[in-house]
């Protein structure tokens, strides 16, 4: 590994060692109570009076000959001491703002300077180059200006093409060139940037000790929310392939983590392709008790066909809309005869389906529909089409002679529009949609009692909402939840 690490400076990234043998934060000013601020203790050591952070700095680089064994680095300087030998290239971001701008008294273009030094000191085999901001008016505190500062720096920092991490050490300098550094950096290199986080010890640093580290860690946990936010919103589409790509770097991270989530995702994934048999292997062990029990009937699928094709219809996808509600109830008959009568049903190589004459002794009232029309002999066979699946349902199941959904459905009208819509090309609207399924639905409510209706008729179940008779839903709301409520570890 020839790790590239990049580093923005602040004016706390410095100790100086006192004639006391104490060290001391160079840029801390601040008072603590009565006691003097640091920054006050390098001055006074030094003999020097009221010179500002810049002013400072340089006065040491002036005079690196007598200090450089005096000066260290507290917040990168124990990583630096461990992983040494992983690193190939330092960047130092450093500012150099124009005479103008009020905050060129903090100035970190000397601060770098003497970092390079310490480099040269105690790590001659890094290379070490300092990059400044500022010189061209542009603001460290403008986060818009800062972003497309780093937009326009990136390319000439780190090869694109290169496979060797990028280690961010963002702690120094104002909050907005750190954060415009470290969404520009995601957003161009995504899980090659890893990111470090530092814990200052105020009584270990004095002694010289520098700041404790955490890290690396992958730098997408810093954009959580909005990629949590990105995934709520492909969910919500039910795009799960879609919500698994936003994801997976997370899931990768943190697998145990993410719980169920990564298994939700490859079986709604299978779902939408409409195989039902995949989404249950992947989500059974995860579904209630009841849920898994449902998932061993013969018609459990025909509810999930149902419920696919509302999606559809919620995606403005209304030819899938079309192909996956017909396809529900002709679904379920086909189970419905495989599950009741397989033995009366054969399936030639190159022909349709035959209906064998053998169902007559369990449902003698289709023996007309074995007489050859022009001869009037009798038939061993015959196609198992969609004429004659009525036939067989209406005998098998009599209620559905006076059920007004499962009517409407099989109505030659209904029929008519439906393979009309089907051969045609070009787009079909919804209210086409729905007057394929009867000119009294008109709405989606309407269509999707339709559906139940007819798939309840041949299932004997008594399923009342489709968003509640199917297995898919039922997984959909946990993993909205699962993904809401996930928190990535802290590294901070």
């Amino acid at each position: 590994m020839n790790a590239t690490l990049i580093a923005t400076i602040g004016t706390r990234d410095l100790m100086f060692q006192t004639q006391s043998g104490e060290w001391y934060n160079i840029g801390d000013d601040q008072l603590r109570g009565t006691f003097i601020g640091e920054q006050a203790e390098v001055l006074a050591d030094l003999g020097q009076d009221l010179l500002t952070f810049r002013d400072l700095t340089k006065f040491l680089v002036d005079h690196l000959e007598q200090y450089r064994s005096r000066i260290c680095p507290v917040i990168t300087g124990k990583l630096l001491q461990n992983r040494a030998q992983d690193i190939g290239q330092v960047y130092l971001i450093g500012t150099d703002q124009p005479e103008t701008v009020t905050q060129r008294d903090k100035d970190t273009l000397y601060a770098c300077q003497l970092l390079k030094a310490w480099f040269a000191d105690h790590h001659p085999n890094i290379t070490v180059d300092i990059v400044l901001l500022g010189q061209d008016g542009t603001n460290p505190s403008d986060f818009e200006a800062m972003f497309r500062w780093w937009q326009n720096t990136w390319p000439t920092l780190v090869d694109a093409d290169s496979s060797n991490p990028l280690w961010l050490c963002i702690k120094g300098g104002v909050g907005q060139t750190s954060e415009s550094g470290r969404i520009s950096g995601l957003s161009r290199y995504g899980d090659r940037i890893q990111f470090f986080e530092f814990q200052q010890k105020r009584d270990q640093n004095r002694q010289g000790i520098p700041s404790d580290y955490t890290g690396p860690f992958s730098g997408t946990y810093y954009l959580w929310n909005r990629t949590q936010q990105q995934a709520l919103k492909l969910l919500e589409r039910y795009d799960y392939a879609g919500a698994y790509d936003v994801l997976a770097p997370y899931i990768k991270q943190d697998s145990n983590g993410f719980g169920a989530i990564p298994t939700w995702l490859q079986a709604g994934m299978a779902w939408n392709r409409g195989e039902f048999s995949t989404f249950f292997q992947y989500a059974k062990s995860t579904l209630p008790p009841l849920a898994q029990k449902q998932g061993q009937q013969w018609w459990w699928m025909a509810y999930e066909q149902a419920q696919l094709a509302v999606i559809r219809l919620e995606q403005e996808n209304t030819a899938e809309a079309m192909l996956h509600s017909f396809r529900a109830v002709e679904g379920v008959i086909w189970e419905w005869m495989e599950t009741h009568i397989p033995n009366h049903i054969d399936h030639p190589d190159n022909r349709y389906p035959q209906l064998l004459d053998s169902v007559l002794e369990l449902y003698p009232g289709l023996r007309p529909k074995f007489v050859d029309r022009r001869t009037q002999t009798p038939l061993v066979s015959i196609d198992l089409k969609g004429h004659i699946q009525q036939a067989l349902i209406e005998a098998a199941i009599p209620a559905t002679l006076s059920h007004q959904d499962i009517q409407s459905f099989w109505r030659k009208e209904n029929r008519d529009r439906r393979n009309a819509l089907s051969h045609r090309l070009g787009g079909i609207s919804q209210k086409a949609l729905f007057q394929a399924w009867g000119a009294d639905v008109r709405e989606v409510t309407a269509w999707q009692n339709r559906m139940v209706n007819c798939l309840n008729i041949i299932t004997g179940q008594s399923m009342k909402l489709l968003e509640n008779a199917n297995l898919f839903m039922q997984m959909h709301a946990r993993v909205q939840a699962a993904t809401v409520d996930y928190e990535p570890p802290c590294h901070a």
